[in-house]
């Protein structure tokens, strides 16, 4: 890990307040909300440890919220259920977990574990690889999918525009304009897919949701359409030479109500990597 002596790293805040708070606080505000929402990068084990720790304390307050993974898809549900702490460890190899191009199972593992150890049950929040492929091939969901889904609300156009220059930008540049637009649909689908999720796995407790910050970022993400109020929290890795915790640019209200700062993961030339992809 990275920067691990930064100023920051370990450091709360609340984003409306631009007040810095402490666990006991954060913890306070994630068991009053029905929804909670964890935003992490994928490849960072700090965020994932942490994700464990809060799904820990909201168990603890005497709720059994549901847990739902955006890494899981209706062909893993029947894994995720039969799951048990005795055999976590095994747990990524009966999802296929890196098999599907997540990162190692084992930076997860301690989500799963705290989650059983509470009695918690886990549901996917993916849709199917077949759905995001037909919706990224311009086709009709079925109509009880869209009522489902609400499908029908989409983005306006400043939303659409954010949406695609983000694509483009995480793509390298590398993408023709073309692919853009199908993409978003997909992104569009996902988040769609994991209100819907989080809807259905309730079952009076409430639900937690794991996945990557772009999907509970409220502008845009799974609580815009959820349409409720959330507790949304995004793990942030530090940047050196920025010290100031409001200079970050998920420290806004608008995207997220609690921002934990962390060591970052090994840089990595990912558009490099992209490019080779491509080309190969």
């Amino acid at each position: 890990m990275l920067l691990q002596n930064h100023p920051l790293v370990g450091s709360l805040w609340e984003t409306e307040s631009g007040r810095r708070v402490d666990e006991s606080e954060l913890t306070a505000a994630a068991r009053a909300a029905h929804w909670v929402l964890l935003g992490e990068k994928h490849d960072n084990p700090e965020h994932h440890r942490l994700q464990a720790r809060m799904v820990a304390a909201v168990a603890g307050g005497g709720r059994k919220p549901a847990i739902v993974w955006e890494m899981a898809g209706p062909d893993q549900a029947e894994a995720l259920a039969a799951a048990r702490l005795e055999t976590v460890d095994r747990l990524g190899a009966a999802l296929e977990w890196e098999a599907r191009g997540w990162s190692t199972w084992a930076i997860y593992q301690p989500i799963a574990e705290a989650a059983l150890s509470h009695g918690l049950k886990m549901y996917p929040g993916n849709p199917s690889p077949e759905t995001a492929r037909r919706v990224g091939r311009g086709e009709t969901l079925s109509a009880s999918l869209v009522e489902q889904l609400d499908w029908d609300r989409g983005y306006d156009a400043d939303q659409l525009a954010a949406l695609t220059d983000l694509l483009a930008v995480s793509h390298c540049g590398a993408l023709p304009e073309s692919a853009l637009a199908p993409m978003a649909d997909v992104q569009r689908l996902r988040d769609a897919w994991m209100a819907s999720s989080l809807r259905r796995a309730d079952s009076g407790g409430g639900a937690i949701l794991i996945a990557g910050a772009e999907h509970v970022r409220e502008d845009r993400g799974v609580p815009w359409r959820l349409k409720e109020t959330v507790f949304s929290l995004a793990f942030v890795e530090v940047s050196e030479g920025e010290e100031q915790a409001r200079n970050y640019r998920a420290f806004d209200p608008r995207l997220f109500d609690f921002v934990w700062f962390t060591a970052k993961v090994e840089e990595r030339d990912w558009c490099a990597q992209f490019r080779k992809t491509s080309q190969d």
